[in-house]
């Protein structure tokens, strides 16, 4: 017999129902039958690289800076969840000359790969439309078994890219993280963590900046209103195309420090072959 303090234990189980999620990615019922998903689970300090790179990412980038506050908070407050990483090769077509991805046949679609496979923001390509339709319902049933489970869970684009970069399931051209847990109500949604990190109007222009889209006014005018404040119209604030020399140099200065990182992380690099960097 056994007393449980009952959140510290819910937490605990978390790591249990990533098991069940993977089960269930696994189970997923493709189209192709040839996605050769791959997955692994991640826990405590194996998370803290990618949590790092994340930050470092977030000094010039929103959509990356909600993510490491987050997983930083939960660290912190020693409720970090386990996440699931799935990924699979999705430049691989399954033979079919379908032709949905502009090209006549597979066999021309792989010259086209073998030349010109590159990597954009955070996976590589091009990819076979059959593989990526297969690898989101492989994706959508781990997180369908997270919400029967009701756990908390949002699948993340940043965490399986940063993860991919640091050589986790070498290989796949695709990765998504899924964090199960924390125990709570719209963790991964309501982004709490952040009202301790910066103030509301800061939160305010990081979404408006991040997602100026869904702050617009009616834009046929063809010059669009933000929204940026509660009676917006009367003082109204337009949308301006310009470059920015200094976020630029900025953004070059911040994708430096995330390739050192990486590189250190990988093996590449030793702390004595990082030159010294003068603030």
């Amino acid at each position: 017999m056994a007393v449980y303090e009952g959140y510290e234990a819910a937490n605990e189980h978390m790591l249990i129902v990533a098991k069940a999620c993977a089960a269930a990615a696994a189970k997923a019922p493709t189209l192709t039958g040839k996605l050769g998903l791959r997955m692994e689970i991640l826990s405590g300090e194996d998370l803290e690289p990618m949590i790092q790179i994340l930050e470092t990412l977030g000094k010039t980038s929103a959509f990356q800076l909600h993510d490491a506050t987050a997983f930083r908070a939960y660290k912190n407050d020693g409720v970090l969840p386990p996440v699931l990483l799935l990924g699979a090769d999705l430049t691989q077509p399954p033979l079919w000359n379908c032709g949905g991805c502009g090209f006549p046949t597979c066999g021309e679609y792989l010259k086209y790969v073998s030349k010109n496979k590159g990597v954009g923001i955070g996976a590589y390509g091009p990819s076979c439309l059959w593989k990526v339709i297969d690898f989101g319902i492989a994706c959508d049933h781990a997180c369908a078994c997270a919400s029967t489970h009701r756990a908390e869970a949002r699948i993340l684009f940043s965490m399986g890219a940063v993860s991919m970069f640091l050589g986790r399931l070498e290989g796949c051209s695709f990765l998504l993280g899924l964090p199960i847990g924390p125990v709570g109500q719209n963790r991964w949604f309501d982004r709490m963590p952040w009202t301790k990190v910066i103030n509301y109007e800061q939160r305010m222009m990081t979404q408006l900046s991040g997602a100026p889209n869904l702050f617009f006014a009616f834009s046929g005018g063809g010059k669009p209103i933000l929204k940026t404040k509660p009676r917006w119209w009367e003082e109204p604030t337009f949308m301006k195309v310009e470059k920015d020399e200094a976020f630029m140099e900025a953004m070059a200065r911040g994708q430096a420090d995330v390739y050192e990182k990486i590189m250190k992380y990988r093996g590449v690099l030793d702390d004595e072959d990082v030159p010294d960097k003068k603030d």
